[in-house]
């Protein structure tokens, strides 16, 4: 993934999920729950805590509806 297609994701306001190369999974409901750097993304999950995400290491992007579900 670029960063530029993270920040489009998170710019159009809908909810979506970075999916990694090791399988796992984040979603994102909210546009203060991420932050876009060069080289990784930081995403702050329900409970407040900190991933932080090699851009290399993501696979794609899935929208989600607005409730935050597939």
């Amino acid at each position: 993934m670029t960063r530029e297609q993270v920040q489009t994701a998170i710019d159009e306001g809908i909810p979506f999920e970075i999916r990694m190369a090791d399988g796992m999974k984040y979603r994102v409901r909210e546009r203060y729950q991420v932050a876009v750097g060069k080289t990784a993304v930081v995403v702050f999950d329900d409970k407040d805590l900190v991933h932080v995400l090699p851009l290399l290491t993501m696979t794609g992007i899935t929208y989600l509806k607005r409730d935050g579900r597939r």
